[in-house]
């Protein structure tokens, strides 16, 4: 097929589609060609303070552009547990935004990974497709293995649930690293992944995601 042919067959295709099955919101699932809808995405909260930056720490800073409860939280429900991954494109714009806007600067967009037993399960890492539109992308971690889910543990219960689960597989020597997650709690995880980076010689290590709750 031509190149010109196979254009419009590509575009009469997707109208066609578009048509049988009109594109919704994946929040409120009414009709609109933008994903999450214009309405949904006024209803998100921005955080207070996006970043919040540290001293004499493994881990130089920790935002989130949105507060997680609400429409963000679900945006990032959806995404996660219901495959809603055109979502993705909007979480991922926003952090790229919202870096921009408080002036980060980085060499490497880090997803925070996760064990490949879920990735095999889910199908998919919501922190790469958000890493995989941003500049600069890079595979820099590896969970050596499976931990708990840290919501509802403690504190102590946090830090021994991730010690040691991280790995750096590529040269970070003298990088900035931006980490990258749909959502950030106490920042356990993201601290942890700073100190394997620092361990391997990263110049300063952050994390932005795209909404959270507290940091602690």
């Amino acid at each position: 097929m031509i190149p010109r042919a196979k254009n419009f067959w590509t575009s009469f295709s997707s109208s066609a589609l578009d048509w049988i099955y009109p594109p919704k919101c994946s929040l409120c699932e009414i009709f609109s060609p933008v994903d999450p809808c214009i309405q949904c995405q006024g209803e998100m909260h921005r955080s207070e303070s996006v970043v919040t930056y540290f001293g004499h720490e493994d881990l130089d800073y920790l935002g989130s552009v949105f507060r997680y409860p609400g429409r963000a939280g679900q945006a990032v429900r959806q995404l996660k547990y219901c495959r809603r991954t055109s979502l993705a494109g909007f979480m991922a714009l926003s952090i790229q935004e919202a870096a921009s806007e408080v002036g980060i600067d980085y060499d490497l967009a880090v997803p925070i990974p996760i064990h490949w037993f879920r990735l095999v399960s889910r199908g998919f890492n919501q922190a790469d497709l958000l890493a995989a539109k941003l500049d600069h992308r890079c595979l820099a971690l590896r969970r050596v293995r499976a931990t708990k889910p840290q919501a509802g543990l403690t504190t102590s219960e946090r830090l021994k649930n991730l010690a040691d689960a991280f790995e750096v597989i590529v040269d970070v020597k003298g990088k900035s690293i931006l980490l990258i997650d749909d959502v950030v709690t106490s920042g356990q995880t993201a601290r942890e992944c700073a100190k394997a980076l620092r361990a391997a010689g990263a110049n300063e290590v952050g994390i932005l995601a795209f909404c959270g709750e507290n940091y602690d």
